[in-house]
C-alpha cells in the first residue's frame, strides 16, 4: 500500500516591482528558496512558481496582502491550484552549503513568525518540521 502524500499546492506569483533593477534583485534574492520551481524578472514584473504544503501558504498570502513589506513589490497577485498538470509535486530543494541564514538572507530566530506559524526554512539549521 502506498503511503499518503501530504497535500501540496502550486502557487503562481505575479508581482510588479518599482523598477526593473528591483525586480531583478527580488528574483535573485529568492532564486535559491527551497520552494521555488521558477522565478524570474521580466522588466518590472516578477513571476514565480512555488510548490508548498498548505501549512506554508501563509507566506505567499502575506506577499499578496502586503507586497511592499514582504518583497518590496508595488503590487502582487497569488494564484493557487491543488491540481497542477505537471509537475504534480516538487520536493523542497536543498541549499548547499547549509548556512545560518536561509538562502533569501533571512535569519529564522530573528523572525517574529518563526515557530508559529513558520517552522523555519528547510535550508537552514533552524528548520523544525514538528512545528508545522
Amino acid at each position: 500500500m502506498e503511503e499518503p502524500v501530504s497535500a501540496q499546492k502550486c502557487y503562481l506569483l505575479l508581482g510588479e516591482a518599482p523598477t526593473e533593477a528591483a525586480a531583478a534583485k527580488i528574483a535573485e534574492v529568492f532564486a535559491d528558496c527551497p520552494y521555488v520551481y521558477f522565478l524570474s524578472a521580466f522588466g518590472r514584473m516578477v513571476v514565480g512558481v512555488f510548490y508548498l504544503e498548505e501549512a506554508r501558504a501563509w507566506w505567499l498570502q502575506a506577499v499578496a496582502e502586503s507586497p511592499a513589506i514582504t518583497l518590496g513589490l508595488v503590487r502582487a497577485a497569488v494564484y493557487v491550484t491543488d491540481h497542477p498538470a505537471f509537475p504534480v509535486r516538487m520536493e523542497p530543494r536543498d541549499s548547499y552549503p547549509p548556512t545560518e541564514r536561509a538562502p533569501c538572507g533571512a535569519f529564522c530566530p530573528e523572525c517574529p513568525r518563526y515557530r508559529q506559524p513558520c517552522p523555519g526554512c528547510p535550508a537552514s539549521p533552524f528548520f523544525r518540521p514538528e512545528a508545522q
